[in-house]
């Protein structure tokens, strides 16, 4: 079924509406996702993405009439994919657009030395990770935040900020955890934040203006080996994509956002799957990575309704120098945890495929798109 359907996003914009809010790293394009759902799924059904990351499956589903849960072990995650799959009112807009006036103002008056004494939030790490100046403009856009009582503007808001963070630290990039002087001058931080806040509030506005109001979104923050807070046999469809193991540490790059947004660290950090801590650091096994997809797997399977499909993007990996080709490891224990393997469409990442935007290539590893069936024999 899936060779009939067209993979090629080669030169396709995968920046759309809300697609764009917030840096993250190594997000599939929503091409993907909106033609599997446009193929696979009917109005009015329920999609889960059981490590929802940015959001990405769950702003198609919305945008198609269908219901989305969402699942992470990563708080900034969570936040995330809420903002950018809840559409906003008129109101709710009026009410960014209020505060970016008033940070607007603020900005002007800040870069002629009219500015008031500011409390500097205490976070770990800032005096060696932010320069003072930044420090204090972080703070006084926070403050003004947290006066804002719409839980939504709120939310949108704090990932408006969150998603400049990282630019206006001293951390070198997103994927790279290293100190580096910046030399960020007074005022860069208001004028991009206002600059971002800009951009996604019209990117909002369009979204809101195209999802159904008859669709609901709902969001934890969890860890997929259990997914016992999901009514058994009530997901209609799941396409999501696992970490790909001993690749990425998700908690370690954000850590400085959460931080400023109070959002816990260790829970992603103890408990996120497939990281680098856990392969490279702990030197933890290739044995433990199977473990954990198993575990995933079957609650997977739990929530599913009989019949129902699940797509899996998921990465080859290196462990211990070993090439684990994860295709044929799900192949192996698919039947185990009461699933029938009906489709493989494999990309080498070395090629930068046009399927996927691949991280981490690597000669030899691949990435594979799986159509797995929920077995009711097995079951």
């Amino acid at each position: 079924m899936l060779r009939n359907i067209d993979f090629d996003f080669n030169g396709e914009d995968t920046t759309y509406l809300t697609h764009s809010l917030h840096p993250y790293p190594a997000k599939f394009p929503p091409q993907l996702p909106k033609r599997l759902l446009k193929e696979f799924a009917k109005a009015g059904e329920t999609v889960l993405d059981p490590f929802c990351g940015s959001g990405t499956t769950l702003v198609e589903a919305r945008l198609q009439g269908l219901n989305a849960i969402g699942v992470d072990v990563n708080g900034l995650s969570c936040l995330l994919s809420k903002v950018k799959a809840t559409p906003l009112t008129n109101e709710q807009q009026t009410e960014i657009y209020k505060f970016s006036n008033l940070i607007s103002n603020v900005a002007f008056n800040w870069e002629f030395g009219n500015r008031s004494t500011i409390k500097i939030k205490e976070i770990e790490g800032i005096k060696h990770w932010f320069q003072k100046n930044v420090s204090e403009e972080l703070s006084f856009i926070l403050n003004e935040i947290e006066k804002i009582k719409d839980t939504a503007v709120n939310e949108f808001l704090k990932i408006s900020l969150s998603s400049i963070i990282v630019r206006v630290s001293n951390q070198e990039s997103d994927t790279r955890y290293a100190a580096i002087n910046k030399n960020i001058p007074d005022c860069f931080t208001f004028k991009l934040f206002l600059s971002k806040l800009k951009d996604y509030n019209n990117r909002i506005i369009h979204f809101s203006k195209l999802v159904p109001t008859s669709t609901k979104l709902t969001i934890y923050n969890a860890d997929s080996r259990d997914l016992s807070f999901i009514e058994p046999e009530s997901i209609d469809l799941i396409i999501t994509s696992p970490p790909y193991a001993n690749t990425y540490d998700y908690y370690l790059y954000h850590k400085f956002r959460k931080r400023w947004l109070n959002i816990d660290v260790h829970f992603a950090q103890y408990n996120e799957i497939g990281s680098r801590r856990e392969y490279s650091s702990l030197k933890k096994n290739s044995i433990k990575w199977i473990d954990d997809l198993k575990k995933c797997f079957m609650e997977m399977n739990k929530v599913l309704k009989n019949e129902g499909i699940a797509f899996i993007i998921i990465g080859d990996s290196v462990i211990a120098k070993e090439l684990i080709k994860i295709d044929k490891i799900i192949i192996d224990f698919s039947k185990s945890v009461g699933f029938k393997v009906c489709e493989i469409i494999s990309s080498d990442l070395a090629s930068h495929s046009r399927i996927f935007n691949p991280s981490f290539a690597k000669k030899g590893k691949k990435e594979h798109l799986i159509m797995l069936l929920k077995d009711y024999e097995e079951n």
